[in-house]
C-alpha cells in the first residue's frame, strides 16, 4: 500500500509538472523541484523557501523572483502558492537590506505583488510602534497623480499585514493603526491587509510571514490574545466588526470559510448566504477570488467553479474572479478575457463591473481606463465597464443592474 501511495503521489506530481525552459532560471528551477520532490507537502514548501532564500542571498530580489517564476511555470502547485513564496522573498529582501525602498522597488507585480507586501510587513514587524507621521510617510513615495496606483496599493495593503504582525495578532489594534492613514482609500486597503494576515496567521503556519512573527514576537504585557477565527462562526471576525470594517473583512473571509468547510464550495456559498444582506455580494466576490486561486487562474475552470455557488450570486463570483485575475499580474486584460468568455450568460454584467472597479482602483489615467474598457467590444459591456471605472459611458445601458 505504501508503494502504491508513493506511486500515486509521483503520478500527481507528474501531472502538475510542466517542462522547464533552457534558461538559467529554468535549469535551476528543475533542480530545486527535483531536490524537494520527495518530501511531505509542508516540508517541500519549506524546501522551496530555503532555495529561494539562498538564491536571493546570491542574486538579490530579482534573482529570487526569476527563480520563483521559473518554478511556477514548471509546477502548478508552486504557481498556486506563489503569493506566499513571493511574500517570503519580500521579507528576506528587507531583512538583507534593512531598507524599504530598495527591495520594494526590485519586487515585481507577479503573484499578486506578494513580494511588495513582504517588504512592508517585515519593516513594520521590526518596529515597536508607529505614529501618524511615520505611517503616512511610508507609502508617500508611491503616490502619483498620473499613471498607476498599483505600487501605492501594494504598499498600504502591505501595511495592514505589517501592523497585524507588529501587534502579534491583535487585529483591533492593527485596524486602529490603519486609521492613522489620512486618505480613505489608503485606510480601506490597509484594513484588507490586516484581515488577510489575521487569517493567514491561523491557517498557514508555514507561511513565511507566520514564521517571521514566531521568531520576532513583540511583548505587550497584560494583553489578552485576540481570537483570530472561530470554527463555530464561519463569519467571525466580520460578525463582530463595526460597519466601516465590514467590506474589507468580508472580501477575505471566504479564505477562512473554505478552510473550515474543507474547501467545499457549496458549504462556503451557504455561509456567505448567511452574511448580512448588503455584505453577501462582497462575500461571494471573495469566493470568486479564492476560486481563481483554486483554478490556478484558468478562466474556464473558474467559470465552472463559480457556477456551483448558485445563480443568485454567480455574477458576484465572476466579479471576484475578474478582479483577482487582474491583481495577480497587474494585467487588466486577464480579467477582460475572462469576461468575454462568458458571453451573455447570467451574471456577465458583474464580471465587467469587476474589471471596471479594478481599473478605477489601480489606474489614475482616465484615458487608459477608457481604452481598456473599449476592449470589451460589445457596446453594453463597454458601458458597464466604463461606469464601474468611473468613466462616463457613451450611453446608459441597464444601469439598474449595477450595484455597489
Amino acid at each position: 500500500m505504501a508503494v502504491l501511495a508513493l506511486a500515486g503521489a509521483a503520478v500527481l506530481i507528474g501531472e502538475l509538472r510542466q517542462p522547464v525552459d533552457g534558461s538559467p532560471d529554468g535549469v535551476l528551477a528543475r533542480q530545486v523541484l527535483d531536490d524537494c520532490a520527495d518530501r511531505p507537502k509542508a516540508e517541500r514548501s519549506e524546501c522551496y523557501q530555503d532555495a529561494l532564500k539562498d538564491r536571493e542571498t546570491k542574486a538579490g530580489v530579482g534573482g529570487a523572483m526569476g527563480l520563483l517564476k521559473a518554478m511556477a511555470r514548471a509546477d502548478r502547485q508552486v504557481e498556486r502558492e506563489g503569493h506566499a513564496f513571493a511574500h517570503g522573498i519580500g521579507i528576506n529582501g528587507y531583512l538583507l537590506a534593512e531598507d524599504v525602498s530598495v527591495p520594494f522597488g526590485q519586487c515585481t507585480s507577479d503573484f499578486a505583488s506578494g513580494c511588495n507586501h513582504g517588504v512592508i510587513q517585515a519593516y513594520l514587524e521590526s518596529q515597536d510602534a508607529v505614529d501618524s507621521v511615520s505611517a503616512n510617510a511610508l507609502c508617500a513615495p508611491y503616490r502619483t497623480e498620473t499613471g498607476s496606483r498599483a505600487y501605492l496599493f501594494q504598499c498600504v495593503h502591505g501595511m495592514g499585514h505589517g501592523f497585524q504582525m507588529m501587534y502579534s495578532g491583535d487585529l483591533p489594534k492593527a485596524l486602529s493603526s490603519c486609521d492613522l492613514l489620512a486618505d480613505g482609500w489608503d485606510r480601506e486597503s490597509c484594513y484588507g491587509g490586516a484581515f488577510m494576515e489575521n487569517i493567514m496567521g491561523e491557517i498557514a503556519p508555514h507561511h513565511p510571514a507566520t514564521k517571521l512573527v514566531e521568531s520576532h514576537q513583540h511583548e505587550h504585557p497584560g494583553q489578552a490574545r485576540f481570537k483570530a477565527l472561530d470554527s463555530t462562526d464561519l463569519l467571525y471576525p466580520c460578525s463582530i466588526m463595526e460597519q466601516k470594517f465590514l467590506r474589507p473583512c468580508y472580501e477575505i473571509q471566504t479564505s477562512a470559510i473554505l478552510y473550515f468547510a474543507k474547501r467545499s464550495l457549496p458549504k462556503a456559498a451557504a455561509a456567505c448566504g448567511t452574511a448580512p444582506e448588503d455584505m453577501q455580494p462582497i462575500c461571494f466576490a471573495g469566493l470568486g477570488r479564492d476560486i481563481s486561486s483554486r483554478a490556478v487562474r484558468d478562466p474556464a475552470k473558474s467559470i465552472r467553479y463559480c457556477q456551483k455557488v448558485g445563480e443568485r450570486h454567480v455574477g458576484w463570483c465572476y466579479f471576484g474572479v475578474a478582479k483577482a485575475l487582474i491583481d495577480w499580474g497587474s494585467d487588466p486584460r486577464a480579467g477582460m478575457d475572462m469576461c468575454r468568455r462568458l458571453g451573455e450568460v447570467p451574471g456577465w454584467e458583474q464580471c465587467y463591473q469587476g474589471v471596471g472597479e479594478q481599473l478605477a482602483n489601480l489606474i489614475v489615467d482616465r484615458d487608459r481606463r477608457i481604452r481598456i474598457c473599449e476592449e470589451a467590444a460589445r457596446p453594453e459591456a463597454v458601458t458597464v465597464c466604463r461606469l464601474s471605472a468611473a468613466v462616463p459611458p457613451l450611453e446608459t445601458y441597464r444601469t439598474d443592474t449595477l450595484k455597489s
